[in-house]
C-alpha cells in the first residue's frame, strides 16, 4: 500500500464509488426495465381502450338496423352507413396503430355485416314479415363472432398487462433489495473509513500532541508510535528526531553550564590561591633574605653546625616558594587556551605534586615510567594540567593504603603521544562504565564528588584535539588513557 496518506483515503474514496456504481448500475438497469414494463402497461390499456371503444361502435352500428325493423324509418339507413363508415375508419386506424395486432377477420365480418345490413333495409316495411328478423339474426351472428376476436385481443392484452405488472413487482423488491444492500455495504465502507481516518490521522495526531505537551514540559524521553511510513509517520519520526536532538542539545547545555561554574570556581580558586600566594610569599621571602645574610655573616669554623642548619633553612624555605609557583599556575585564571608544543614531563611533575599536597590518609607511591627523550606535546598547559590532576586524585581515591599509581608516557608513529594513567585499586564496576563521562554522574558518596570531573577532562582534552577513554577496567586495577597530538593539526 502507497505511504502517501492522501493515496489511501483516495483509494478508500474510489472503493466506495466503485460500490456506488456496481450497485448504482443495477438499480439503473432496474429502473429502465420498470420504466419498458410501465410503457408495455400503458400502450396496453390504451390499445384496450381503442378495443373498447371499437366493441361500442360495433353494437351501435346495429342499433339503426333493429330500430328499422321496429319502426320502418328508411331515413336510418343513412345513418347506420354513416356509422359503419365511421367503425371501419375506425378499424384500419386501430391496424395502422397497432401493426402487430391485426384484427384476423374483423375487416371480412364489418363487410359482411354493412352487406346483411343494407338487404335489410330493401326489404319492404311489414310487421308480419319474417325474413328480415331472420337476416338479422345473421348480422347479430357476424356482430358476436367480431366481439369474439376483439375480446381474444383483449385477453391477450390483459396477460401482457398482468405479465409486465408482475415484472414490475419483482423489479421493485429488487431495487429494494439492492438498494437496502448498497445502504449496509456503504455504511460498513464508511465505518471502515471512518476507523481507518481515526486510526491513521486522529489518534497519531491525539498522541503527538500529548507527546508535544510533554516536551514543552521538559520530557525530551518521549517517542511517538511511528507505525506506517506515510506523512502522519514521517512526522512522528522528525517528531522523535527532533526529541532527540532537544535531548542533546540540553546535555550540552547543561554540561556547558557545568563547566562554565567549573571554571568559575577554578577562576575564583586561582584568584585565591594567587592571594595566599602572595601573602605568603613576601614573608618567605623577607625569611630567606634574612637567611642569606646570617649565612654570609656566619664565617666562623665554629659556626658550621649553624651554617648547616641555615642551609636546610634555605632549602625548605626555596622548596615552599615553588610549591607556591606551582599553586599560582595551577590557579592562574586563562580566558582562552593558549596551545603550543612543549614537553610534558614538567607537567606530570607539578600534577605530581599538586596531588601529593592533597589531605589523603593513604601512602600510595606515583611511579612515572617516561622515555629518556621526553616526549613533546602540542596543547594547552593549563588544561592538561587540569586533566592529570584530576585523573591522579580519582587513582588516589581508587587505590587502598600502600598501594601504586605509574604514569607511563610513549609515542605513537611520531604523531601523538599517549599518556597512560594505571592504578591498582578497585576498578570501575561493569554497569557504570559507560556513564562515568556523562555530567552529573559519580560513584563517590554524597559529598566526596559532584561527577564533573572526568566529563570536564574529557571536554578538555577534545578541545585539545585529543581523547581521553577509559582502556582497561577489572579487578586488578584501572588505565585511563590521554592521546594528544604532538604537532599542531592543521
Amino acid at each position: 500500500m502507497s505511504k502517501y496518506i492522501a493515496v489511501k483515503i483516495g483509494l478508500w474514496l474510489m472503493l466506495v464509488f466503485m460500490i456506488i456504481g456496481l450497485f448504482g448500475w443495477d438499480l439503473i438497469d432496474d429502473m429502465e426495465d420498470l420504466q419498458l414494463e410501465a410503457k408495455v402497461i400503458e400502450g396496453s390499456n390504451r390499445q384496450n381502450h381503442d378495443l373498447h371503444d371499437l366493441e361500442l361502435d360495433l353494437h351501435r352500428s346495429m342499433d339503426p338496423v333493429k330500430e328499422f325493423l321496429i319502426t320502418g324509418d328508411y331515413r336510418l339507413e343513412a345513418y347506420f352507413s354513416r356509422l359503419h363508415s365511421d367503425l371501419f375508419r375506425a378499424v384500419e386506424k386501430y391496424e395502422q396503430n397497432y401493426p402487430n395486432y391485426r384484427l384476423m377477420g374483423v375487416p371480412e365480418a364489418l363487410e359482411k355485416i354493412g352487406s346483411l345490413s343494407h338487404e335489410i333495409f330493401k326489404l319492404p316495411y311489414a310487421v308480419g314479415n319474417m325474413e328480415g328478423p331472420v337476416i338479422l339474426q345473421e348480422v347479430t351472428e357476424k356482430t358476436r363472432i367480431s366481439v369474439q376476436q376483439l375480446s381474444k385481443q383483449h385477453h391477450v392484452l390483459d396477460m401482457q398487462v398482468n405479465e409486465a405488472t408482475r415484472m414490475m413487482a419483482g423489479l421493485r423488491i429488487d431495487m429494494h433489495d439492492e438498494a437496502l444492500a448498497l445502504l449496509l455495504v456503504l455504511l460498513v465502507t464508511l465505518l471502515c473509513l471512518t476507523y481507518f481516518i481515526y486510526s491513521q490521522i486522529v489518534l497519531p495526531l491525539v498522541r503527538m500532541r500529548k507527546s508535544v505537551q510533554q516536551v514543552a514540559d521538559g520530557d525530551f524521553d518521549v517517542q511517538c508510535q511511528v507505525k506506517s511510513q506515510d506523512e502522519i509517520g514521517v512526522l512522528g519520526s522528525t517528531f522523535n528526531a527532533m526529541g532527540y536532538a532537544l535531548k542533546e542539545r540540553d546535555k550540552k547545555l547543561t554540561h556547558t553550564r557545568s563547566l562554565a561554574a567549573y571554571h568559575d570556581k577554578m577562576s575564583a580558586l586561582g584568584l585565591m590561591a594567587g592571594g595566599i600566594a602572595h601573602e605568603v610569599g613576601n614573608p618567605l621571602a623577607a625569611i630567606s633574605v634574612s637567611l642569606q645574610v646570617a649565612q654570609k655573616k656566619l664565617t666562623n669554623d665554629d659556626h658550621d653546625a649553624v651554617q648547616t642548619q641555615l642551609q636546610i633553612a634555605l632549602k625548605e624555605v626555596a622548596r615552599m616558594e615553588d610549591i607556591i609557583q606551582i599553586i599560582l599556575n595551577f590557579g592562574r585564571h586563562e580566558s582562552t587556551a593558549t596551545m603550543r608544543s612543549f614537553y610534558v614531563l614538567p607537567v606530570i611533575k607539578e600534577a605530581i605534586q599538586l596531588a601529593q599536597m592533597s589531605p589523603r590518609k593513604k601512602i600510595v607511591s606515583i611511579i612515572t615510567n617516561i622515555p629518556p627523550r621526553f616526549p613533546r606535546i602540542y596543547a594547552a598547559e593549563g588544561m592538561l594540567l587540569q586533566v592529570l590532576l584530576n585523573l591522579i586524585l580519582n587513582a588516589l581515591d581508587a587505590c587502598s593504603d600502600k598501594g601504586s599509581i605509574s604514569i607511563d608516557v610513549s609515542e605513537e608513529n611520531n604523531m601523538k603521544t599517549i599518556i597512560d594513567i594505571k592504578d591498582d585499586g578497585h576498578g570501575v564496576a561493569s554497569g557504570i562504565r559507560g556513564d562515568i563521562f556523562n555530567p552529573d554522574f559519580t560513584s563517590k558518596a554524597r559529598g566526596e564528588g559532584t561527577g564533573l570531573g572526568l566529563a570536564i577532562s574529557r571536554e578538555l582534552v577534545h578541545s585539545m584535539n585529543g581523547s581521553l577513554v577509559l582502556v582497561r577496567s577489572d579487578a586488578a586495577g584501572s588505565c585511563f588513557r590521554i592521546c594528544l597530538p604532538m604537532k599542531e593539526i592543521l
